[in-house]
């Protein structure tokens, strides 16, 4: 027998071979383990058809035996319940729910992503979902779609009254000072949306409040920009005569008060300028007085009455100034102010007159008021055109008599209440030499229909007495008509 030197330590555990013995002895623990191990995951799995235990569905738990299905329909209506107030700024926008702002769920995308968790992918995959679930780290989100046109509609009516157009500043050509510019500001819906979304998905319940975001546009003529305006040329002008005394006086008073909202007026290079969005609205609050307008071809009282024919002297200008006319509507009777196919008719805010700036530099307008002449010029940098225009009647039209009966005038009464107006259908030319040698024609038809002839008897009286229509020469057109027996009706938009 070796002996081991006395400096040599034995052994703590002698390792033998394995016997087959003990190899079958391991195998049998480790297969009662695993076998143990998968009992167990397999008690965490949902059953077929069941949902994960603990799972969160818009932000609540879902109870043992619900159906995918019956838990979407749920969780649905509770989401379109939810309550929802948009602020912009210190102010209530809306205070709505998702139901009334039109919103829609996807019942059957949520029921099939509640049943999905922890039964698809393999094994690992749908152990470790079921264990989040059990631990309530899975919400499956409530998918909530809610148009932009819906939110919009709900806010208008607060966009009206709250965003603000950009203001562009003004040129004072007689002092050569400018008025400050102001950026616009407007609620921004789409961004509004956006929100939202990001507000049901950090929140999956309760009510809401989302603030609406806003937009900024930099004015067009800032007052720096005003002020370096070559204005140097005369591009055109053009006057027209009104009366300023007696009973004129409200109707002088509308035209200064229309001209001194245009005057000073700044057309970059491109720029469509709005005639109702300079002189805004026809009212006593916006500084206009009762005048005589026109309405429906007569002639009535009404706020605002010589407004159009600011805006006839200010399309004229433009039109000799070789300026676009992009809208623009003649009167419903010719103007005795202004020769016709150049007046032009305005009804805040449906009838406006629009004008665009065609040339590379900027235009100023100029309203010039000397007693009972009104003047509008154009300056900028060069005279860019000089314009001609030539009219044409191309077809007439005889006015038709109408007849209203006044239940105070005595029988056998008659009063000549307007007089009829031939109507015209006029072809107009507008040749342009422009500075650069080319030449521009355009040619427009305007129409001004027949006026009626209007008068007022009494009850009783027989039509027939009343004197006849004019004859045929002196109204050519068409053959008399007969008198129409007409009713008062109710007061429509008016032009000035």
């Amino acid at each position: 027998m070796y002996d081991a030197p006395s400096s040599v330590r034995p052994p703590m555990l002698r390792i033998l071979p394995p016997s087959k013995v003990r190899i079958a002895c391991a195998v049998g623990v480790l297969v009662t383990c695993a076998a143990g191990a998968l009992l167990a995951s397999r008690s965490v799995l949902p059953a077929e058809g069941s949902l994960a235990r603990g799972l969160l569905v818009g932000g609540e738990p879902v109870l043992e035996g619900q159906s995918a299905q019956a838990v979407a329909e749920h969780r649905a209506a509770r989401a379109l319940e939810r309550k929802i107030t948009f602020r912009y700024g210190d102010r209530e926008a809306v205070s709505t729910t998702l139901a009334d702002l039109g919103a829609v769920v996807d019942v059957d995308m949520l029921a099939r992503r509640t049943a999905e968790v922890a039964h698809e992918g393999d094994f690992t995959s749908r152990l470790v979902e079921a264990l989040d679930a059990r631990a309530g780290k899975i919400d499956v989100r409530v998918p909530v779609s809610i148009g932009a046109e819906s939110l919009a509609a709900r806010l208008e009516r607060f966009k009206e009254e709250n965003d603000s157009p950009p203001v562009d500043a003004r040129l004072d050509l007689a002092n050569h000072t400018a008025t400050d510019d102001a950026p616009g500001k407007y609620a921004d819906v789409y961004a509004a949306i956006t929100a939202l979304d990001r507000a049901l998905l950090d929140r999956a319940t309760g009510d809401l409040t989302v603030d609406v975001p806003a937009f900024a546009i930099a004015p067009r003529a800032s007052k720096a920009a005003a002020l370096a305006i070559d204005v140097s040329q005369e591009v055109s002008r053009f006057e027209t005569k009104f009366g300023y005394v007696g009973g004129q006086q409200n109707r002088a008073g509308n035209v200064k008060r229309a001209a001194s909202q245009m005057d000073g007026v700044v057309l970059m290079p491109g720029e469509i300028v709005s005639f109702n969005e300079h002189v805004g609205p026809r009212s006593t609050d916006n500084g206009f007085f009762p005048a005589p307008e026109i309405y429906k071809g007569e002639m009535r009282e009404g706020i605002g009455g010589g407004t159009c024919q600011v805006a006839g002297t200010l399309h004229a200008a433009a039109f000799f100034g070789g300026l676009d006319i992009v809208e623009r509507s003649p009167h419903s009777r010719p103007s005795g102010y202004i020769r016709m196919g150049l007046d032009a008719t305005v009804v805040f805010p449906t009838t406006d007159l629009k004008l665009r700036n065609p040339y590379d530099f900027p235009i100023v307008v100029h309203a010039v008021i000397d007693k009972g002449t009104l003047r509008f010029e154009l300056h900028g940098r060069v005279k860019p055109a000089t314009v001609e225009l030539s009219t044409a009647t191309v077809a007439t039209a005889k006015f038709k008599r109408k007849v209203e009966e006044i239940s105070w005038f005595p029988e056998g009464k008659i009063v000549l209440k307007q007089k009829g107006i031939t109507g015209h259908t006029i072809k107009k030319t507008r040749v342009m030499h422009l500075v650069d040698g080319t030449t521009k024609t355009e040619v427009t038809t305007d129409v001004y229909p027949a006026t009626f002839e209007i008068y007022q008897i009494g009850p009783g009286t027989d039509p027939e007495s009343l004197p006849k229509p004019p004859e045929e020469g002196d109204n050519p057109a068409a053959p008399a008509t007969p008198p129409v027996q007409i009713a008062s009706s109710s007061p429509t938009p008016t032009s000035g």
